[in-house]
């Protein structure tokens, strides 16, 4: 098993290294070793399930970091719906700690194991989505440019008193117009 989540991990830090700027592979680093430290030391508590709750208060605070570091808004129910995988490796982590010692050793090293694979594939997922959501945002940015610098007709020739003439000729025309129906009305 502890082959699989460091396949894992290896494979995600690998994608991130591609996707990801330093800075945010640094706070990715930060985040998810922080994590993944506090899940080995809450798995090696010795009673069975008490180690649940903290291990999964701590995978939640490392997906909002994560959410964090790359602009995503996250709500509880998409934290524990994001984490809530992980809860599958509870059932036997606990078994495990019948077991004095060893058990509980290799339920700390599942514990952090687990958080770091999900951390890097929460960042990955994260830094392709951020990605995406800056490209929208560029590319709606531009638009909107090319739209107002075509749409822009102001002369820098003019002055703001040819621009208030031109602006009254209108108006005169509006009401020779205007006026035109009116005095065929008559």
């Amino acid at each position: 098993m502890a082959k699989e989540y460091k396949k894992i991990i290896i494979e995600k830090k690998n994608i991130a290294d591609k996707l990801m700027t330093s800075e945010e592979l640094k706070a990715c680093n930060i985040a998810i070793h922080t994590a993944s430290v506090a899940a080995g030391a809450e798995g090696v508590i010795p009673i069975p399930g008490v180690d649940a709750v903290p291990i999964s208060a701590t995978q939640a605070a490392m997906v909002f970091a994560l959410g964090k570091i790359f602009e995503q808004k996250l709500t509880d129910s998409t934290v524990k719906a994001l984490i809530g995988t992980a809860a599958s490796t509870f059932a036997g982590r606990n078994l495990i700690k019948l077991v004095p010692f060893i058990g509980w050793a290799t339920s700390a090293v599942v514990a952090a194991g687990v958080t770091e694979a999900i951390g890097w594939t929460i960042a990955v997922d994260f830094a392709k989505s951020h990605q995406k959501d800056v490209k929208i945002n560029t590319t709606n940015q531009n638009t909107t440019e090319k739209f107002t610098t075509e749409s822009d007709t102001t002369d820098p020739d003019k002055d703001e008193t040819t621009e208030k003439a031109d602006d009254q000729s209108m108006g005169n025309d509006v009401e020779d117009i205007l006026g035109g129906f009116e005095d065929e009305e008559e």
